[in-house]
């Protein structure tokens, strides 16, 4: 508050019961609150109103669902199936354990972990190879007389990509054909 008397500047006027109910629905769930959850919000005089909120916005799936957007986006989850065809494409429960990680707050360092290598953990659990999903969640080919070496390698270079702008904020793609302009990756290794 001093630094802001200081600069010239004050806080701005409280916001009234309808715009809080508003913003914090609209962050926590991407939705707007129901006329019911406003009612009750503005009639709650209690001290800690908002906060009741909050919690039951954040024990609500539509948290996690709406959480996860940009995860989902990242790891490219609404691509299409294939190269020429666009067959169904069954990634809903790996969809739905991303939200349920967020749901249940999931440690960071267990939501990369599972989903790079849940597999390949010590007696891994299904749920672990269920959010291995992240590196399946790619396009596939079933083209009659495809290479099946060529292929692979291209479902590597996807997840190598995937991995290094979600996780790494990185781009590598232009190392595929040349040393990287502006960081210091390399087309040949060292």
């Amino acid at each position: 508050m001093q630094k802001l008397e200081q600069q010239g500047l004050s806080l701005s006027e409280n916001a009234s019961k309808e715009k809080l109910i508003r913003r914090v629905f609209f962050d926590l769930s991407g939705l707007p609150p129901t006329l019911e959850d406003i009612h009750s919000f503005l009639n709650d005089s209690s001290e800690n109103a908002y906060e009741k909120v909050i919690d039951k916005l954040l024990n609500s799936r539509q948290y996690g669902e709406h959480m996860t957007s940009s995860w989902l986006d990242v790891a490219r989850y609404s691509d299409t199936h294939g190269y020429q065809d666009d067959l169904e494409r069954t990634m809903w429960p790996w969809r739905d354990w991303v939200i349920s990680a967020f749901n249940r707050n999931m440690p960071y360092n267990d939501f990369v972990t599972w989903q790079l290598a849940g597999d390949l953990l010590p007696e891994a659990t299904l749920e672990q190879i269920l959010a291995t999903g992240f590196n399946r969640n790619h396009k596939i080919t079933q083209e009659g007389g495809v290479i099946d070496e060529e292929y692979r390698v291209e479902y590597v270079l996807d997840r190598t990509n995937t991995v290094s702008k979600s996780l790494l904020g990185l781009t590598m793609e232009c190392a595929q054909c040349h040393d990287h302009k502006y960081d210091p990756i390399s087309q040949k290794e060292s």
